[in-house]
């Protein structure tokens, strides 16, 4: 299918390693609060966005990969929401809780880290529409319909999708390459958002049998 991208949402470091500042700030403000969304990232998304990702490199397909960090020092340039954890943060004695672009844990897990093809796009926002050049990217190599994968299902990866949705993109979710913090949320965001999205929402093996199969 010509004019077909992978996006790969926020996977990052800071959001999926125990290590990371982000992981202890928000651990210690809600004990657990993290568990859900790390493990199904690991047991069932990640699996998932690698078979995704292996057929788009067979077809010679984009892939995207989306990360949320700041570039300026103090964080100004995040969203307010984001900016607030960071300041509260260092408040708290947790400095670092949104990493800036340049540090470690601004990067890809290393089980999807991206070759040396693919695109990265920095972002400050929910949504890549509202603070990157993601739009002009996107038309110059002709992409007219997007897979969305990552997280958090309800937040980054819905902002985006609709946004995507409303400058006329299609867009595919694949439901189980995607996580959120609790199971009702991830479902709830999905059937919220088809209606906006286009409403073609598939798991992983049906999106490889029907969509990818065709091409």
């Amino acid at each position: 299918m010509e004019g077909l991208a992978l996006v790969i949402v926020d996977m990052q470091k800071y959001y999926l390693e125990s290590n990371s500042v982000y992981s202890e700030y928000f651990n210690s403000l809600y004990p657990g609060s993290l568990t859900y969304i790390r493990d199904r990232a690991y047991n069932i998304v990640i699996p998932n966005i690698k078979k995704i990702r292996k057929s788009f490199n067979i077809h010679k397909l984009p892939v995207i990969y989306l990360r949320l960090c700041g570039s300026n020092p103090d964080r100004s340039d995040l969203h307010r929401f984001f900016r607030k954890s960071y300041e509260d943060g260092v408040t708290a004695g947790f400095a670092g809780v949104y990493p800036l672009s340049s540090e470690i844990h601004a990067d890809v897990i290393d089980e999807l880290k991206p070759d040396a093809g693919d695109i990265i796009i920095n972002k400050t926002t929910f949504s890549p529409f509202s603070s990157s050049d993601i739009d002009a990217v996107l038309r110059s190599i002709n992409i007219t319909s997007l897979v969305f994968t990552g997280l958090a299902t309800s937040q980054c990866v819905e902002t985006t999708a609709r946004d995507a949705s409303e400058r006329g993109y299609e867009v595919y979710q694949i439901h189980d390459a995607q996580t959120d913090y609790d199971d009702v949320t991830h479902e709830a965001s999905l059937f919220s958002s088809r209606g906006v999205c286009g409403g073609a929402i598939y798991d992983t093996d049906t999106f490889l049998e029907i969509v990818m199969h065709s091409i």
